[in-house]
């Protein structure tokens, strides 16, 4: 490909960026609308202002937060995109496992995903193009996606935010502190209050960072000072932690017609945690999170992510809480719903079996952490204690061995 170095430079992370994929995801859905000024409006229920908007909308003088009733004074052929959580996520989730059709090791940030490049060189015969090839064709054209390629995974993702739409940076090991040195400083993990203070004393490159000795920028900004000080120089030892889906059980309904009543959301919410719990995944779990989704008569749709502070088990634990939250926040669907979903996460293992106390394997002591934990949620300090040889030698039994609290 055009722009690519020949052989395979010495790069051990990519970084794929998706911007805007919001929008991107509705460009797919309606191609036609690639090239037109786009912005994401707000969620249903919430204020009517530009969340997000495309390169051409900025260029027709729109910004985030302004007023949906002003955007058509300043951009009359503005679409306006509604929030579509399921489908960005079903789009996220494909571009997920094509990649990992490339590398098994994928790791996920929002609209960033890293991927590990070690091992590969050999199986794409040496030539950077042919991975690169293969990358695009696990990522939709329409999604514009952006690649950076470097020797770490800071340096990749700011490679990646370097490069033109549907383009490829590539960042040899060599190269990593020059290229980095005329970036600014936003590009590094630091607090808005720190680049404000960056900012005060005229720091506005990583390169005018990394000139600064590191013990003048540790005592100046801490902790974190130090750590973009290091990315600054190029030095990034963090792995690339593989996706791995979660164990979880979904169910749902479709309604022959939408209901729009607090009362017809509490039933139809009962139906689908009855048929959640009725999977057998979760005979004798505990839930500690929900997701519900739903599409509305509108065309829309919506999505609650729910997280309880103790694990629960049985449908009628879940619906209390997932009741009372719901109408505590004021998070109900805005408009009649035509479907109902729910997804349970963060499942807890088997505890309700009592295990062989003479058989000991990972399993059992899987169960056993999970249950001490859940005593924890409940009791702040959990009555289970194990026994510890502490003074063999003792003529007393009682200081052979002492109990200690079990630290899962």
């Amino acid at each position: 490909m055009p722009g690519l170095p020949a052989g395979w430079p010495d790069v051990t992370v990519c970084c794929v960026w998706l911007p805007l994929l919001p929008l991107r995801v509705a460009v797919l859905q309606h191609p036609e609308w690639d090239g037109l000024p786009l912005v994401l409006s707000g969620a249903p229920g919430e204020r009517k202002v530009v969340q997000r908007c495309s390169l051409e909308a900025e260029q027709a003088g729109l910004q985030p937060g302004l007023p949906l009733r002003e955007m058509l004074a300043r951009c009359a052929d503005a679409v306006v995109v509604q929030p579509d959580p399921e489908a960005e996520a079903m789009a996220l989730k494909q571009v997920i496992e094509g990649l990992q059709l490339v590398s098994p090791d994928v790791e996920v940030q929002s609209e960033h995903l890293y991927v590990n490049l070690r091992g590969l060189r050999d199986l794409h015969h040496g030539e950077l193009p042919l991975l690169d090839r293969a990358l695009r064709a696990a990522v939709p054209l329409m999604l514009k996606p952006r690649i950076g390629m470097a020797g770490n995974k800071f340096t990749a993702r700011a490679a990646a935010e370097a490069a033109a739409p549907r383009g490829t940076q590539v960042v040899p090991a060599g190269d990593t502190t020059g290229f980095l040195a005329a970036l600014p400083v936003s590009l590094l993990p630091l607090s808005t209050a720190t680049l404000q203070r960056m900012d005060a004393l005229g720091l506005c490159t990583i390169g005018e960072l990394a000139a600064l000795p590191f013990s003048a920028v540790q005592a100046e900004f801490g902790k974190a000072g130090a750590r973009a000080w290091r990315l600054a120089h190029g030095q990034d030892d963090e792995p690339v932690l593989p996706y791995q889906a979660k164990p979880t059980v979904a169910a749902g309904i479709t309604l022959d017609d939408p209901l729009s009543s607090i009362e017809g959301f509490h039933t139809a919410l009962r139906m689908v945690l009855g048929r959640a719990f009725g999977d057998p995944g979760l005979h004798n779990r505990s839930v500690r999170k929900v997701r519900l989704s739903a599409q509305l008569s509108t065309g829309a749709s919506w999505e609650q992510l729910l997280v309880f502070k103790g694990a629960l088990m049985g449908r009628d634990a879940v619906f209390r809480a997932l009741k009372d939250k719901l109408e505590v926040a004021n998070a109900l669907p805005p408009a009649p719903f035509e479907t109902l979903a729910a997804e349970l996460t963060d499942l807890g293992v088997e505890t309700g079996k009592q295990p062989s106390i003479f058989a000991k394997n990972v399993q059992q002591e899987q169960q056993l952490a999970e249950a001490t934990r859940q005593l924890q949620t409940r009791y702040q300090t959990p009555p289970v204690y194990h026994a510890v040889e502490v003074e063999p030698w003792s003529r007393i039994p009682e200081r052979r061995w002492a109990l200690m609290p079990f630290d899962p």
